[in-house]
């Protein structure tokens, strides 16, 4: 029998954990939640340490502390989670020690856990190339994966493609796994009419300078489109390669180029408005052919024509041609060639972020993002 939304009003959720509020993909699954019209707790404790996988981490002494500040955060929600009404227990993004720590002190008892991790640590420390020569630190890590994974009742994961590494990497039951495409923070990031149509063509890049972004890729590409002047990229952010991509655009030149450091998050949607073209990520590794960027979401959302690195992920929501451009990945000439024809048509740009931001209005809009949340984080489970 389908449950009407005044049972489904009955059903309460607790986000749990040391997970970061203001994160995107917190901000869009309390919002989910909400839409859906569940009764939503917080027991939540801020942990803003050095994150689960950094390079201060592979230092002996830095693990103790980080374990230290941790078990002192965590056990400020204890007391919270042993009054907390909820039937089920969510936890998010960086939450694989939450869900031990709540599994292994009883706190899940009769009740469900539901994890969303968004990404494993095994797939960030591949990604990021860290603890490569200190082996205990990576099987404790990808050990850490597997334990968390396994004593939730559930997993929900971004993208098709991430599901297939969880089942064939991680060895997570496929009838524990659900996907939950996140769209955008729609209260942030709204529609915004294109720029007068100009002879320049502003591109922009922002994110953390991960390794799966390929930040070197679009600086190739911006040295190769040196000579046309009517094309200017803006890079923002700051993060793991920030110093060495800083001295590469040093040593090239590019006056095309403008590099600047960190904005605060909510003034990334005007930056988006300032520009025609956003770009998100051109990495061939494996985790850049596992996610779709929050980026990518979010400059859709705000009707910017998108180019970014082709992947079976972005594939599961995007359509090249028609919402999005794609391009081989880690091919710096093929991402040149497709700026120079957005340059040239601008008609065609227009054509593609109206698709984008129409995508996102009606397959992301709240009513939609409720539903997915209910499939995903509530059916089956009470």
């Amino acid at each position: 029998m389908r449950e009407s939304r005044t049972e489904k009003r009955n059903v309460q959720v607790c986000f749990f954990g040391t997970y970061p509020a203001s994160y995107t993909v917190s901000r869009i699954l309390v919002q989910a939640a909400h839409a859906a019209g569940l009764v939503v707790h917080h027991c939540h404790d801020s942990f803003r340490e050095t994150p689960l996988v950094s390079r201060e981490l592979i230092r002996p002494a830095a693990v103790v502390t980080y374990i230290a500040r941790y078990v002192r955060s965590a056990s400020r929600l204890w007391p919270l989670l042993r009054r907390c009404p909820a039937q089920i227990l969510v936890a998010g993004f960086r939450g694989q020690l939450d869900v031990l720590w709540a599994s292994h002190l009883g706190y899940t008892r009769g009740r469900r856990l539901v994890f969303a991790p968004l990404v494993t640590v095994l797939e960030t420390i591949e990604d990021r190339m860290v603890a490569r020569h200190f082996p205990p630190i990576r099987r404790f890590l990808a050990w850490l994966d597997r334990q968390s994974l396994n004593l939730a009742d559930r997993v929900v994961i971004d993208t098709h493609a991430h599901a297939e590494y969880l089942r064939s990497r991680l060895n997570v039951p496929p009838q524990k796994i659900r996907v939950f495409h996140l769209g955008a923070d729609t209260s942030l990031f709204r529609y915004a009419p294109p720029r007068s149509r100009s002879e320049t063509m502003h591109v922009l890049f922002y994110g953390s300078f991960l390794p799966l972004h390929g930040v070197p890729v679009i600086l190739t590409a911006a040295k190769r489109l040196q000579g046309e002047h009517n094309i200017r990229f803006t890079l923002c952010g700051n993060g793991w390669q920030w110093t060495e991509m800083k001295k590469q655009l040093d040593a090239a030149s590019l006056n095309n180029v403008t590099l600047l450091g960190w904005v605060d998050y909510g003034t990334i949607p005007q930056l988006i408005a300032q520009h025609d073209v956003c770009l998100g990520i051109f990495s061939d590794n494996q985790k850049a052919r596992m996610v779709i960027p929050n980026k990518v979401y979010q400059c859709a959302a705000m009707g910017r024509p998108v180019v970014s690195a082709d992947s079976p992920a972005v594939r599961e929501v995007f359509t090249h041609g028609e919402n999005i451009v794609l391009v081989p990945p880690n091919n710096p000439e093929a991402l040149a060639e497709a700026l120079i024809d957005l340059y040239r048509h601008p008609e065609t740009r227009e054509v593609l972020a109206t698709n984008a931001a129409q995508l996102l209005s009606e397959q992301f809009s709240p009513s939609a993002q409720a539903k997915r949340f209910l499939s995903s984080f509530v059916e089956a489970l009470v």
